[in-house]
């Protein structure tokens, strides 16, 4: 592990970016382990923006000097429970990796509706939770849409966003549709005039 030195300020916009294009892995050598994975500037005299960040592990960045920072400021409590329920059972971490080969070996689909990855995004899900003991063996994962993780279906509203069951409605139209039950003689056009910041929050 580096030492702190000169810290390299990011903002979480361009840190959450980084962590996307790298995957959680070195951009160097391909180590997978997001918590030995640093920031680094490509240019020193430009800012920390996101084309700006190089994500490399600790020994790809031995070299380097300058100022820098860890790609994940520190573990949440979840993934700390995960790495602690992992050592427990001897299970091996999900990394990005073996999550992309779980997908492929349950058969690139959704193992409670059936839908294809094509089709919708896939999560992998655990079956006894992190909270309540769960590790990531793979007894304990199954391959899951994003709408089957979240218990989602599609609004009734027709918006073409999602709803969370049992509601019908995604919160977006519940929220038009009390509005526009208390200004009933106002079409939404004048509501939206009168509170412009709805249009960004609903749209």
């Amino acid at each position: 592990m580096r030492s702190v030195g000169d810290r390299l300020r990011v903002n979480g916009g361009a840190r959450a970016a980084a962590l996307r294009r790298c995957g959680g892995a070195c951009e160097a050598c391909g180590l997978e382990w997001p918590w030995a994975l640093y920031l680094f500037r490509r240019d020193d005299a430009a800012p920390a923006t996101t084309r700006n960040l190089v994500v490399i592990c600790g020994a790809c960045s031995a070299g380097r000097s300058g100022a820098f920072a860890p790609l994940l400021s520190e573990q949440s409590l979840r993934e700390r429970m995960r790495a602690a329920n992992n050592r427990r059972t001897g299970a091996a971490a999900l990394t990005p990796a073996r999550r992309r080969r779980l997908i492929v070996e349950r058969g690139g689909c959704c193992e409670i509706c059936g839908i294809s990855g094509a089709e919708r995004q896939l999560d992998v899900h655990h079956r006894l939770g992190i909270i309540r003991g769960g590790d990531d063996s793979v007894a304990n994962l199954m391959v899951v849409c994003f709408a089957c993780h979240h218990h989602l279906q599609p609004c009734a509203g027709g918006c073409g966003r999602w709803a969370k069951k049992p509601a019908t409605v995604c919160s977006r139209c519940r929220l038009r549709g009390r509005l526009q039950e208390l200004y009933a003689g106002l079409s939404w056009e004048e509501i939206t005039a009168r509170h412009p910041g709805l249009a960004a929050l609903l749209f």
